[in-house]
């Protein structure tokens, strides 16, 4: 920043309550170097000029030594050059404000992303339980591991059954002829209310298609 926009910031550069020593900062600044901001300085900036250009009795030209102050029109130059350093800063603040809202947006879907996971875990850990408790009750050696979105039932090493959630059912499958998990009948599976119920199903296994196949 330099020549007659740097002229208008210094006019422009009073105390600012939000960022002590910044007037004194911009005073002494000549234009050779970068001048370092912070986000919360930049925005101070943006606000003050913002009241400047916005001043109903016209653009203030403010002279320091001595000191004196001025009123003059929206048209001149002093003006003008002022609404297009305030253009540039507010360009910035914004392109930055926009950045934040998107990192901020990333980092909420990360954290919600975090916390479905570990809604599901839960959520797996304690059907994994009610299952469990069913087989502990009836002495059965079998256990569930939850394998992709559903619980595999082991015995002796094999997967005898598998129960799965559907929407607020469960479902209980079976490894059919085709070597693979399938819906047990032609009448859109075996569906229960309760996972408690699909873990008794698998255990009394009335169709003789679980233990019996892996005795």
């Amino acid at each position: 920043m330099t020549g007659s926009e740097l002229v208008e910031l210094k006019r422009h550069a009073h105390e600012i309550p939000g960022c002590p020593g910044l007037d004194r900062r911009i005073r002494k600044y000549n234009g050779k170097k970068p001048l370092v901001i912070s986000r919360d300085e930049l925005d101070w900036l943006v606000a003050v000029l913002d009241a400047v250009l916005y001043d109903p009795k016209g653009y203030p030209c403010v002279q320091y030594d001595p000191w004196k102050l001025e009123y003059v029109s929206r048209t001149d130059e002093r003006c003008v050059t002022c609404w297009r350093l305030y253009d540039r800063l507010n360009g910035e603040s914004e392109r930055l404000h926009e950045i934040t809202r998107k990192q901020w947006i990333k980092a909420t879907k990360r954290e919600q992303a975090r916390e479905r996971r570990k809604a599901e875990r839960d959520k797996a850990d304690v059907s994994m339980s009610r299952i469990q408790a069913v087989f502990r009750k009836r002495r059965c050696p079998a256990f569930p591991a939850k394998v992709s979105r559903g619980y595999n039932i082991y015995h002796e090493g094999q997967a005898v059954a598998r129960i799965r959630q559907r929407d607020k059912w469960w479902e209980v499958l079976w490894w059919s002829h085709r070597d693979k998990w399938e819906s047990i009948g032609e009448l859109g599976g075996m569906i229960f209310d309760t996972v408690e119920e699909a873990a008794q199903y698998v255990l009394d296994d009335p169709m003789g298609i679980f233990w019996s196949r892996h005795g």
